[in-house]
């Protein structure tokens, strides 16, 4: 059942001392509230790791907050873009729907296939290090890891530079619009820029289909639409939607909280010098130590069921609070600990579980694990040259500056 929480333990994911250090309230809450009813969400969160692992197994929950039925007709008909976003997205698909897509999708997605575009990603890494300082203060997020995510997946899908900044505002509105419960008028301010990335994806999807580009990853996408089952434009357009969401933001703060990291531990940042090849383990453990989310995730009762005691309605939320499940003493004894030789299975809980595992996992991987040894090999010396300021994001902890002070003198 819920818990009552103290007056003084609430819940409020815009407090800004909530967003920079959320850790000390979630320990509190897996003590003394592991389960709480979230008003604004109308559902319950709950904060252990038991419990989060649970959620995320039980086929009892779904993505989906329509169970099928998609979107109401007004909504339909005032954010087209936005409806036929959701109602086609891989983010939100389940049983065969799913099954199908993520058999024609999968092979151009795989660690080899991924890797085969390490040398391009490893160029745009290299092109934007050499616009910045050889010395000095930097913000880094905003100078470099801001950028080049979205550059690598332009450049994979062959989107014309001219729009990669259409293509931030875009992914910017994917993420936001997901949170349940945003005010209309903020949701409506989002929908330009919705409307505009799905435009130039589906112009892009046009060109393809009249001239294939040989190792373009939107080319293989239409190739596979093409070829006996097919994935319709409205499929096409969605999938490149949850590929840009998720591969840019993903990427953008969790290289941006591993080098955070990094500098606040320096054994751990003595031990990526020595041995560069610990990047992308030091990337998988940030995501685990200080993740990216500002609210919880959320599933949906496919059924009425019961959690914990809770009964839960047919199409009602549960939230769970991944942050505060991979920080649990009951998941690791030393969770709060920044270990960056750290090989535990659960980590991996970040890039989801099961049939909806993280589709463009590998390419975050890749593309934070170039960044950092590039970054690093670039600039012998670093350090912090101040404490992150974090954004408004409704739905992230995100990074907006993280300032470092750089020399590429040894």
């Amino acid at each position: 059942m819920t818990t009552t929480a103290p007056r003084d333990l609430r819940f409020d994911p815009m407090d800004p001392s909530y967003v920079k250090d959320p850790y000390p309230l979630f320990a509190r809450f897996r003590k003394e509230a592991p389960v709480l009813h979230w008003e604004l969400g109308g559902g319950p969160i709950f904060f252990r790791y038991r419990d989060v692992l649970a959620i995320m197994r039980d086929p009892r929950l779904g993505n989906d907050p329509t169970l099928g039925a998609g979107l109401h007709a007004d909504m339909k008909a005032a954010y087209p873009d936005f409806a036929a976003q959701v109602e086609h997205s891989l983010f939100y698909a389940e049983g065969a729907w799913h099954a199908r897509i993520r058999k024609l999708v999968n092979p151009a997605f795989g660690p080899r296939a991924i890797e085969a575009h390490r040398p391009k990603v490893k160029a745009i890494i290299d092109a934007l290090l050499d616009e910045l300082p050889r010395e000095g203060e930097i913000n880094v997020s905003a100078d470099f890891n801001r950028k080049f995510p979205v550059q690598v997946i332009s450049s994979i899908l062959n989107i014309p530079p001219h729009h990669q900044g259409d293509f931030i505002a875009y992914s910017d509105a994917l993420i936001a619009t997901a949170l349940p419960g945003l005010p209309p008028e903020l949701f409506a301010s989002y929908m330009p820029a919705f409307s505009r990335g799905c435009a130039i994806v589906r112009e892009c999807i046009a060109a393809r289909r009249a001239e294939p580009i040989e190792d373009d990853l939107l080319s293989q996408l239409v190739a596979a639409c093409d070829e006996g089952d097919r994935l319709s434009d409205a499929e096409l357009v969605a999938l490149v939607g949850a590929l840009l969401a998720g591969g840019t933001d993903t990427t953008v703060h969790g290289t941006n909280n591993t080098m955070l990291s990094l500098l606040r531990n320096p054994a751990q940042y003595a031990l990526l010098r020595e041995n560069p090849g610990l990047a992308r383990s030091a990337f998988e453990e940030a995501l685990r130590l200080e993740g990216i989310q500002r609210v919880p995730l959320v599933r949906y009762a496919k059924e009425p069921l019961s959690l914990e005691g809770i009964h839960i309605e047919r199409g009602k939320p549960v939230f769970f609070a991944l942050l505060s499940a991979l920080r649990d003493p009951e998941y690791l004894a030393d969770a709060d600990v920044y270990d960056i030789r750290r090989q535990v299975p659960g980590t991996t809980l970040w890039f989801g579980h099961g049939a909806h595992f993280c589709l463009g996992a590998s390419l975050a991987r890749m593309e934070a694990e170039i960044a950092l040894q590039a970054f690093f090999e670039r600039y012998p010396k670093v350090e912090l040259a101040g404490e992150p300021v974090y954004g408004s994001q409704p739905i992230l902890r995100n990074i907006d500056n993280l300032p470092l002070r750089v020399s590429a003198s040894a």
